[in-house]
């Protein structure tokens, strides 16, 4: 699979606009609407998520847990900052069920998450494209 569509296939998946019974809840419903801004930062934190995937994709890694066996960012990389932000927004929604007044607290951390996020994408995006994935030839015997 092309690291694009693995991108925007966990996008999809994990994305609150694909199950929509789960987004919207019933204290949502009798504030009047409120939670617009608490839905708009997780569609932001998902595309920060994303691009700084997109950017790091096949590049030297610095973070131990994000790269592979060869020292590169790949599929278990995209996984686990999937299992991140799935992990992130699900433990807000939970929260925001039980505690609808903290919404502002949610909204901020997702914001800023998705600055430090946007700021990683944009230090890869500088140090230029990935390096080429195939390694190198074995010497020639004559």
């Amino acid at each position: 699979m092309c690291k694009t569509s693995v991108i925007a296939l966990s996008l999809l998946l994990l994305s609150p606009a694909a199950y929509p019974e789960t987004t919207v809840t019933k204290q949502t419903e009798a504030r009047g609407g409120h939670g617009r801004w608490w839905k708009i930062s997780v569609v932001v934190l998902a595309a920060a998520t994303s691009v700084d995937a997109y950017s790091s994709w096949g590049s030297l890694e610095a973070n131990p847990v994000l790269r592979n066996g060869n020292g590169r960012f790949g599929s278990q990389g995209v996984a686990l900052k999937a299992l991140i932000f799935g992990g992130t927004v699900g433990a807000q929604y939970l929260l925001l069920k039980s505690h609808p007044k903290s919404e502002k607290y949610g909204t901020l951390t997702n914001f800023a998450l998705a600055g430090v996020l946007g700021a990683a994408a944009a230090s890869n995006f500088q140090r230029g494209a990935p390096q080429a994935l195939n390694p190198p030839s074995p010497p020639q015997r004559y």
